[in-house]
């Protein structure tokens, strides 16, 4: 049962006294700081508040999924490095070198959905390099422009960097493989996680006597795999269509959950 504290107001008034001072002398003056009132609020009931409610119990818990999809894209980069002993002997043979690695690609039909784009063109001098010499002389130019393709057949990759070769290109850069959309991934990843962290919280509440009641509070947060580089070994020296393995991408996430606990049987 509640009980209302009602505070009890005590009052000192301190004074002189109003009479006459000792020998019919008028009392001197009251000081003023003693006649002021003095209040204070004591509860009558201050040992006698109830204890406060507690809420309801809880356990913290975590939980990891990790889903395998297959790479359905990827890029190569490849390069034209020509030489020349002037920038326009050298950027002339480039050109002409990179127009027919392109048309080769386009030519064929076995390349599905290739998208191709021309990137970090560079023409730099090559300067003598003779001990003692104290003004080095340019003797020759260095022309390279790169070429990255972008298909949807990952197992066409080996194709492609055959024709390249064959047709003038003379520097691989790099391979890599991607997917395109993990959306489904993620809910697949998103859902093992939620059902090994409630996994985990039904084993905790049970082995404490309780009963594992509803989530009070979720965060999660999922990986978004990036392109998987492929080792690139002396690919220029490729004289047959060797396979190149895409291999698998790995989408993981990741959730924390606070279950509410109770009373065995209440969850």
């Amino acid at each position: 049962m509640n009980r209302m504290s009602k505070p009890v107001l005590l009052g000192i008034a301190l004074s002189a006294c109003a009479g006459p001072g000792a020998g019919g002398q008028p009392a001197p003056p009251a000081d003023e700081s003693l006649q002021r009132l003095s209040a204070y609020e004591i509860p009558t009931d201050q040992y006698g508040q109830e204890a406060p409610v507690m809420g309801p119990g809880w356990i913290q818990v975590s939980g990891t999924g990790s889903v395998q999809v297959d790479p359905d894209r990827a890029t190569v980069t490849f390069a034209v490095e020509t030489r020349g002993s002037a920038a326009g002997e050298a950027s002339e043979a480039n050109a002409d070198a990179m127009d027919a690695v392109l048309r080769a690609l386009r030519r064929d039909a076995g390349f599905d959905e290739l998208e191709l784009a021309t990137h970090g063109y560079s023409l730099r001098p090559e300067y003598s390099n003779v001990p003692n010499q104290r003004v080095r002389e340019v003797v020759a130019y260095m022309a390279l422009n790169n070429v990255r393709a972008t298909l949807s057949d990952v197992n066409a990759v080996g194709r492609v960097i055959d024709r390249a070769i064959a047709s003038g290109a003379n520097r691989v850069a790099g391979i890599n493989f991607f997917t395109l959309d993990t959306g489904p991934a993620r809910a697949q990843a998103m859902a093992l996680a939620v059902r090994t962290a409630r996994a985990e919280a039904q084993v905790i509440a049970g082995s404490l006597g309780c009963g594992l009641g509803e989530p009070l509070e979720v965060s999660s947060s999922a990986s978004r795999p990036g392109p998987v580089p492929y080792q690139v070994e002396a690919m220029s020296m490729r004289t047959a269509d060797t396979p190149i393995e895409a291999g698998d991408q790995t989408v993981t996430a990741h959730v924390s959950i606070r279950f509410a606990i109770g009373l065995e049987g209440s969850g």
